[in-house]
């Protein structure tokens, strides 16, 4: 057999086939370019630095040329990693891959079969009970091949076959807290997973280590003139970088993110549940709020102290609700605290030895539990210093301007230990009521490198339903009721005239319902201005109107707080919108004293002071928003309707909860197998595709898509459909001359080397819907917008608006007619649009 031909790579110094040759050697001249830009960037930072130090002018120095939009990513000093540049086509942070990794050959273990495990995964899913389970189990036996023979008899069987599964991942522990209270010990049930335990699962899972990040970056973009900052993820903003600058050299911060909240399982709300969810910062937040793993993960459930008469309001059980709450996170946080002084090494999927520092860097809750975490008074509204952020006065809650000191946990202790130190109760409780505080150790001081302080986060969810739905929108519909019956009747009827827009809830009826969701304010308050602006007029309620100043400068600051990347001038912007909501909520709080008894001075408004310094410190308010969290509760509830015998629920939901994420791991596992299974091996390890796939971003979507396609009709039904709408007068003449002129701009030959002339009889496709694919420029990722060109959507007209890109600028207009026509053989994809920014007529 004759020897196997190469060829010698100077480049990359190996001996490679001769296919592929030539996109092997542009692949690696790309890389090798790349590798030189980047260390021309790093030359010249390390110059500017030196030059800073000496005084020196830095214009006497090489400085490599940039492009508009160029990225620039700086890594933490004891990352050991140089600069890098980045043209913005080829910038993206996908993950490294990891080598090669075989699948596992039966990747639904411990279930005997694929068959069985995709049988019980269906049970799971839709929370078959015991009965429902056999009588599955029975058909499927009568029905089954001979290929697999089925195994399971009994609901007992997929049990039992559960509870081996369920040691894939890291499972609950049950302990029993005690605490005294009165000179009798209180003892609760606690069920919580080890966090480290946990952590270690994602760390060793394949699909997710690629995309761990374990040093800070700083990202900027190239405006033209200068590097601009963007922060998105917690690990591009100052919390992360900070922390990595405590460690020593070398080391990785682990980070947490932590959320704990009360909710109703039972439809009565007389039993609930009080979940603690984590997730890792070091995972996108595509990942980590998303579903599956990598995602949120219940990691406790805390017991929930029964209200008694005879001891509510006192301060002593006051006291002990607090230190059971903290004595039950001593117990989950145990594990993370000798590790977060001492540190912890683990060598993850890439061989390497990690140097890890575990640290709390997010609390996400709601202002009350807020309160708890940082170890404040119960009774907020009547603490002295009701924020658990800063150290403002009750009183100066409205207070935007000024700017207050900040709590720190070692001021928190050394108040406590100073109060501890006094003789006398009452002059203990004097000194801890003078900074908000109750005479209970905080369980968060154990964690070294956490300031339970700075971990808090304002949360976007309850601003929308504890600012705007319990005042500014209540105090909107009082004025509107006011007004009269007509008025509230036109109120409705305008937002039953809204749009079918989509991910925005329709609502037919506003002002006699009320939500229990808070999402269904948001969606209110998104509607509102245009809903009231004509029955609230200046001339007539000078007052109302002034609310709806108010509601309109508190919907800018939601928009700039929802943004999922920011840069220096939204972060300036958005401050800017919070003093101007204050400044006009203030003079709106003033003229109305005397005709509402509306309390304004509430912590909630206050927080939202914290909204930009947040930002700046922990990334896009997404990474700490409590939406995704609560959203977990849903199956926590199904789960107890379901799957429980209403005794003792807890280990039964939680033991539904852990097979739920076993079940999302082996799901993986088979989809990574099937992956596999499906490609020629060869051609999965062949190295050219396999540098060509990491050099180029592929995305075979196309930009727009038409979908909803009517029968055919000919040009002259068309226009005979719309005989009374002017904007098809001479419909088809005008298209054959729109196609004639765009043929000869973009230098197509014309059919024939004549101008278009479709027939009367020729046919075309009308399209009721239009899906487009577009880069955003808020984020600079790829996203989908669904536009509507439907006379009949849910009964009623939908003709969407959209943005036109011209030839010379971009347009606004409204969709009027979508469809497809056929021009020798080639389909065109064409839409008949209003322009709403160009001179009155109507135009192709």
């Amino acid at each position: 057999m004759a020897p196997e031909r190469t060829k010698f790579c100077d480049l990359c110094k190996q001996d490679l086939k001769p296919h592929g040759w030539t996109t092997h050697c542009k692949a690696y001249e790309k890389k090798a370019e790349k590798q030189r830009q980047n260390q021309l960037v790093a030359e010249s930072i390390q110059r500017e630095d030196l030059e800073a130090e000496a005084g020196m002018s830095k214009f006497n120095h090489f400085t490599p040329r940039f492009q508009v939009d160029d990225i620039r990513c700086e890594y933490h000093p004891s990352s050991g990693i140089p600069p890098e540049v980045h043209t913005f086509e080829d910038f993206k942070r996908r993950p490294t891959p990891l080598a090669s990794i075989l699948p596992n050959k039966h990747p639904w273990a411990p279930f005997k079969l694929r068959l069985e495990f995709e049988i019980a995964e269906l049970a799971l899913e839709a929370c078959l009970n015991n009965e429902q389970t056999n009588r599955l189990i029975q058909l499927c036996n009568r029905c089954t091949s001979q290929q697999e023979k089925f195994t399971f008899w009994t609901h007992k069987d997929i049990h039992n076959r559960w509870e081996t599964a369920s040691h894939r991942l890291t499972g609950f522990t049950q302990d029993i807290i005690s605490v005294p209270y009165d000179s009798t010990i209180q003892e609760f049930d606690l069920h919580y997973h080890n966090l480290w335990e946990w952590a270690t699962d994602l760390l060793r899972d394949p699909q997710l280590f690629p995309h761990m990040v374990f040093d800070a970056q700083h990202f900027s973009k190239f405006d033209g003139k200068t590097f601009v900052n963007f922060v998105d993820e917690p690990y591009m903003a100052k919390a992360f970088w900070n922390v990595q600058s405590q460690l020593p050299e070398g080391a990785k911060p682990l980070a947490f993110i932590l959320y704990a909240d009360k909710t109703k399982l039972s439809l009565f709300g007389t039993t609930r549940g009080y979940p603690v969810i984590a997730r890792l910062v070091n995972l996108p937040t595509n990942i980590r709020n998303g579903q599956g793993m990598g995602g949120g993960y219940i990691v406790g459930w805390l017991p929930i102290v029964k209200e008694e008469k005879d001891h509510a309001g006192k301060p002593g059980w006051v006291n002990f609700k607090n230190a059971v709450w903290h004595e039950v996170f001593l117990k989950i946080f145990s594990p993370l605290a000798s590790k977060s002084s001492t540190s912890q090494w683990f060598e993850c999927l890439d061989s390497i030895q990690h140097w890890f520092f575990p640290s709390i860097l997010i609390l996400s809750a709601d202002y009350e539990e807020q309160s708890v975490y940082s170890f404040q008074i119960i009774i907020w509204i009547k603490s002295l210093w009701p924020c658990p952020v800063c150290l403002i006065p009750h009183d100066d809650l409205l207070d935007t301007w000024k700017t207050y000191p900040h709590r720190t946990s070692d001021q928190s202790q050394n108040i406590l230990q100073v109060a501890r130190g006094k003789q006398i109760a009452e002059e203990r409780d004097d000194t801890l009521k003078q900074y908000g505080l109750r005479d209970v150790q905080n369980t968060f001081w154990i964690v070294a490198l956490t300031c339970v302080h700075y971990t808090l986060s304002w949360d976007r969810l309850h601003f929308n339903g504890g600012l705007y739905r319990d005042h500014l929108w209540a105090e909107l519909q009082r004025m509107i009721i006011s007004l009269g019956r007509a008025s509230v009747a036109q109120m409705d009827h305008n937002y039953e005239v809204f749009p079918w827009w989509r991910n925005l809830k329709h609502l037919s009826q506003v002002m006699s319902i009320s939500f229990t969701d808070s999402s269904m304010y948001e969606d209110i308050s998104k509607m509102v201005i245009y809903a009231a602006h004509t029955i609230v007029t200046e001339d007539e309620c000078p007052i109302s109107y002034l609310l709806l100043r108010c509601i309109r400068l508190f919907l800018e600051v939601n928009l700039y707080a929802a943004l999922e990347v920011h840069i220096s001038d939204t972060i300036h912007a958005g401050r800017h919108a919070v003093q101007a909501f204050s400044t006009y909520l203030q003079q709106y709080i003033t003229k109305t004293a005397n005709m509402s008894d509306k309390n304004w001075n509430f912590p909630k408004l206050h927080m939202s002071v914290h909204i930009f310094d947040n930002i700046e410190a922990k990334g896009a308010t997404r990474n700490y928003n409590t939406k995704p969290n609560e959203k977990m509760h849903r199956s926590l509830k199904d789960s107890y309707q379901m799957r429980t015998n209403f005794r003792n629920v807890v280990p039964q939901i939680l033991r539904i909860n852990h097979w739920q994420v076993v079940a999302e791991s082996i799901c993986q596992n088979i989809s990574d197998f099937d992956e596999y299974q499906s490609h020629n091996v060869d051609n999965a390890l062949d190295e050219d595709n396999f540098m060509v796939n990491n050099l180029v971003v592929l995305n075979d979507s196309p930009h727009v898509k038409l979908g909803s396609r009517q029968a055919p009709q000919t040009f002259e039904s068309v226009e005979n459909t719309h005989r009374h709408d002017s904007a098809f007068t001479n419909f088809r003449i005008r298209l054959n001359d729109f196609l004639t002129n765009f043929l000869l701009s973009i230098q197509v030959p014309l059919p024939g080397g004549k101008q278009v002339q479709l027939k009367a009889n020729d046919e075309i496709t009308e399209c009721h819907f239009l899906k487009v694919n577009y880069e955003s420029l808020v984020d600079w990722h790829q996203h989908t917008d669904f536009l509507h060109c439907n006379p009949k959507f849910f009964g009623t007209l939908h003709f969407d608006c959209m943005f036109v890109q011209t030839t010379d600028k971009i347009i606004f207009g409204r969709l009027l007619f979508v469809f497809e026509c056929t021009l020798e053989d080639t389909a065109l994809s064409l839409a008949l649009i209003h322009p709403f920014d160009a001179p009155t007529g109507v135009h192709i």
